[in-house]
């Protein structure tokens, strides 16, 4: 539904209504839609000229960034990274621009759109400068919260590092290294085409975007350049990270098997004499130590283990 129609006058913002929307004539306004129904669409095509192709693509959840330019207005999707909880996850929205006029279309709530409409308040001269530093503002809010995203994951990157090399991990530490893992391929499929995206802007002679604010949108293709870095940086950081975990439980993997391979070395020689000695034969021992020939048996195999434990210890093997 649409939650807002701003428009800026007398030096104020002014929220309209969609009855209110026809007589602001040429004035520049912000429409913007939470989880736009059918109904919405058509009013924007009534009113905006959309073009029913763009209109069409809101309902793909899974598509990229990209930006359409079309007869009378600019089609822009990003991702903002919303965060909930310690978690956080990608949603989407789609910027309209014409040349007196930005629509904003996302599913839920979004951050950065409560936080520009919050700021409006305080400064309605963001909405006075038209569309394209109003389209300008909205993605570098985007854009500055994904900073907070990567922080934790950047927390996240040293925690499970701290568990892998102090603690040596476990299965749990294994679950969160793919876990962070995932997020950062997340973070590369979105920042990729968001760069295109504001490297045309930055360079475009698009009749919808003012030239003079090409600087402003060089400056956030700046800032992702810094994140795309960041984030290969994290990615090299969980692969080698993984490569120590894996190398960690295959020490101790040899560990275990050199310990369990000592204690077979050991009883080897002592299953032969309980076994020879097991046979219902008569010996000249048992004649000679008679009763004692059990406590001869003994020593004999404590002899051998501590003389293999001794001989061990000799090569460093223990």
């Amino acid at each position: 539904m649409i939650q807002s129609i701003l428009k800026y006058a007398n030096n104020k913002v002014n929220n309209i209504t969609s009855a209110q929307l026809s007589e602001t004539n040429k004035n520049f306004v912000w429409v913007d839609v939470e989880d736009p129904s059918k109904e919405d669409f058509d009013f924007l095509k009534k009113h905006f000229l959309i073009h029913s192709l763009a209109c069409d693509q809101i309902f793909d959840s899974n598509l990229r960034p990209k930006l359409q330019d079309f007869e009378n207005h600019l089609a822009i999707t990003f991702h903002e990274p919303v965060q909930e909880d310690k978690s956080f996850f990608f949603s989407r929205l789609d910027i309209f621009i014409g040349k007196n006029f930005i629509i904003t279309l996302h599913n839920r709530s979004l951050p950065s759109i409560d936080a520009i409409k919050e700021n409006l308040s305080k400064n309605p001269n963001i909405l006075k400068k038209g569309p394209s530093f109003m389209t300008y503002t909205i993605i570098d809010t985007i854009v500055e919260n994904y900073f907070p995203v990567l922080d934790e994951l950047d927390s996240l990157a040293d925690e499970i590092e701290d568990k892998v090399f102090i603690n040596h991990g476990d299965k749990e530490t294994l679950k969160r290294i793919f876990y962070l893992k995932r997020r950062l391929i997340e973070f590369r499929k979105r920042i990729s085409p968001e760069r295109e995206i504001l490297s045309t802007l930055s360079r475009t002679d698009s009749k919808i975007i003012d030239s003079k604010y090409s600087i402003y949108f060089r400056d956030i293709y700046d800032h992702l350049i810094r994140i795309s870095d960041m984030v290969d940086i994290y990615r090299d950081l969980v692969t080698s990270v993984l490569d120590v975990y894996v190398s960690v439980q295959s020490n101790k993997l040899n560990e275990v098997m050199k310990v369990l391979t000592v204690i077979a070395t050991i009883m080897m020689p002592l299953t032969l004499i309980t076994g020879f000695y097991g046979m219902n034969v008569s010996f000249p021992e048992i004649d000679f130590f008679g009763a004692y020939t059990y406590y001869f048996i003994f020593v004999l195999m404590l002899i051998v283990s501590i003389l293999l434990i001794l001989f061990f210890k000799k090569k460093k093997w223990l």
